[in-house]
């Protein structure tokens, strides 16, 4: 009895994992700024896989598709998470030095650093003690962060604590400190957050004497 209880659990976990539905299956209320400069507001739909925003006003699961190559930047209220969000088509070397604009959800703004963002869907390994095997793939959210600088440039952060000390380097020592003190989390968001916005705070005070 307590053999098939623990069966009948890992379907319902496994189930539940393959029902849940991303922001990118979904539309939203939210505008698109083209390059042109009009601005569409309605539904929204984006992919940052594809880099294709879709719009409709008749919120029918159809729209007019947009490349990045024609958007400027477009914002979402994200009822999944209750917040806003805003993406910027950019410039971006996939490969080479050849650029071509790429969607990027900003994650932290600032100066001189802003954090930028993008998420793909991905099947990923989750250990399961009520499943058989211990074991069972699902559909996850994968992030990939970049860090903007103020020159325009951007580059993908790859998750590690040097990765991290290397984006801020002009304020090393700071950086270091700050980590070691917060016990900072390079590979998570919340932390990656946080430094950002404290290195931007490093420079606050010397914009403040440049205005006065």
């Amino acid at each position: 009895m307590l053999k098939k209880l623990f069966i009948l659990i890992s379907f319902l976990v496994a189930g539940s994992a393959y029902a849940q539905e991303f922001p990118s299956e979904l539309w939203h209320d939210g505008k698109i700024v083209l390059l042109e400069g009009d601005t569409l507001s309605g539904q929204v739909k984006y992919s940052q896989e594809t880099d294709i925003v879709e719009f409709s006003r008749d919120n029918l699961k159809t729209g007019i598709a947009l490349s990045a190559k024609k958007v400027l930047y477009f914002e979402i209220f994200d009822r999944t998470i209750n917040r806003y969000r805003e993406f910027y088509a950019l410039p971006y070397a996939v490969s080479g030095d050849y650029e071509t604009p790429l969607m990027f959800e900003v994650i932290e703004a600032g100066r001189p650093m802003t954090l930028l963002c993008r998420e793909k869907i991905e099947y990923k390994v989750v250990s399961n003690p009520y499943a058989m095997a211990g074991t069972y793939s699902r559909l996850e959210l994968d992030f990939t962060y970049y860090f903007l600088k103020e020159d325009g440039k951007i580059q993908r952060y790859f998750g590690s604590k040097k990765d991290l000390i290397h984006m801020l380097r002009d304020r090393n020592s700071e950086i270091k400190k700050y980590m070691k003190a917060n016990r900072i989390r390079p590979d998570r968001r919340r932390d990656i957050v946080r430094v950002v916005a404290y290195y931007n705070s490093l420079f606050e005070n010397k914009e403040d004497k440049k205005d006065k």
